[in-house]
């Protein structure tokens, strides 16, 4: 490992590619990476102000015997392919300090079936499909949050007066905040016509055929004969924010990540080469 990568991750506080707790004070200072933190920073409080993503109240409106939730900076290194290493902080409410039945009732993760992504893989090798990697950038923050909720102002944001922030948005650390996010992308891939799989609701089918055979649906759709470009199938797997895009044709890739990009600030990462933690090669 080279000698600046192992020095990144000691600024960090912790061992490489770990996401670990950002000490922020000591981060900033740091003299040889401090603006490198503090870059990531801004970065991550950007969006989040473009996204109207709370509201600063004042003490007197934090509602009597509540406390406001804590927050805490979650920090990671990753070394680059091209060479160098990219610095990314993320804000993260404490959700262990929320009270179920009064901040949260239900939660849920979306998160796509391991079987699911083996079989679309294999599939994909078999039939040539294309398979394109996508992923949101700060998803949470998209849907509402479902109660009420007082945050302290978070490190790094100064206010003139006692404030605290009271989120419109959901945010990352909410214990709900999966579920609210994975309703808000649902009800987007509806609205596209897209169809949840019965036996993975993280998978998504958008095709004109009806299937009547469960055993081997994915290739009765890839065998049918399709007689446009709108006919043509395409299966998007869902893991939190991470997408693959699965479909013979690439316009029709292209055409559903447009809608994608449309409707949600998106990074396209192209071909996928690795995800999961599952290196992919093709020939």
């Amino acid at each position: 490992m080279r000698s600046d990568v192992s020095d990144a991750y000691a600024a960090s506080g912790r061992s490489a590619c770990i996401r670990t707790q950002f000490f922020f004070p000591d981060a900033i200072a740091h003299p040889r990476f401090g603006q490198k933190w503090s870059d990531a920073v801004d970065e991550e409080l950007r969006p989040l102000a473009e996204n109207s993503t709370w509201d600063y109240v004042g003490l007197e409106g934090v509602p009597s015997g509540v406390t406001p939730i804590s927050s805490k900076w979650v920090s990671k290194t990753k070394e680059l392919p091209g060479g160098g290493i990219r610095y990314k902080a993320r804000l993260v409410i404490r959700g262990l300090e929320q009270q179920a039945g009064v901040d949260f009732d239900e939660t849920f993760a979306p998160v796509a079936k391991l079987q699911s992504l083996r079989m679309m893989l294999a599939l994909a090798a078999v039939h040539n499909w294309e398979i394109v990697q996508i992923d949101v950038v700060t998803a949470f923050p998209n849907p509402k949050v479902d109660c009420d909720v007082y945050m302290a102002l978070p490190q790094g944001i100064e206010a003139d007066k006692p404030q605290v922030c009271k989120p419109s948005k959901s945010l990352y650390g909410l214990k709900q905040a999966p579920r609210l996010w994975y309703e808000h992308i649902d009800h987007f891939f509806r609205s596209l016509g897209l169809q949840r799989c019965e036996y993975d609701p993280n998978d998504y089918l958008l095709a004109s055929i009806t299937l009547t055979d469960r055993t081997d649906s994915p290739l009765a759709i890839w065998n049918s004969k399709q007689s446009t470009q709108n006919d043509v199938p395409i299966i998007l797997l869902l893991y939190v924010d991470d997408m693959l895009l699965f479909s013979p044709s690439a316009n029709r890739v292209t055409t559903i990540k447009n809608l994608l990009h449309a409707k949600y600030k998106m990074t396209d990462h192209g071909p996928v080469c690795c995800f999961l933690g599952i290196e992919i090669e093709r020939d």
